[in-house]
């Protein structure tokens, strides 16, 4: 991204209103890249829910399942498959905690791994992207 994306102008495109709980700021390769990284358009908004409780790199994210599926109008198991496959894909790592303790047995789900994907993928789609637009470029000018 070239610049920082002033609270003004985040407010004047969305409404304060909308942005009283706050946002989520997911990477566009996100997106252009979620068929090539395997992913559903049901993990791909998992994953976004997931995103959503990452504020910061060195948080735990520990949402409740039950809660991105009343939030995406699904089931329960619908989202375990949906991290199952994030994390069969190695897109994120989930690890187990027992009941009774700080996270109730929540899972604690690492994003890192999906963070140090996008960074390497990125430049190659930029890249994949330009030729594409280039090529446009020099077939409609024939």
């Amino acid at each position: 991204m070239n610049r920082r994306i002033s609270e003004a102008e985040l407010e004047a495109k969305w409404g304060k209103a909308a942005l009283s709980l706050g946002w989520t700021p997911v990477p566009t390769a996100l997106l252009f890249l979620q068929s090539e990284l395997g992913m559903s358009a049901i993990e791909t908004n998992t994953l976004i829910h997931l995103l959503s409780h990452w504020w910061k790199v060195s948080d735990e994210v520990y949402p409740s399942q039950d809660a991105i599926a009343n939030r995406m109008g699904v089931s329960k198991r619908t989202v375990q498959r949906a991290i199952d496959r994030l994390e069969f894909l190695k897109l994120i790592e989930v690890k187990p905690t027992p009941r009774g303790g700080k996270y109730n047995g929540r899972n604690i789900y690492n994003l890192k791994p999906i963070s140090l994907i996008l960074e390497h993928a990125a430049p190659n789609l930029r890249n994949r992207m330009t030729m594409a637009r280039e090529w446009k470029m020099e077939t409609s000018n024939e």
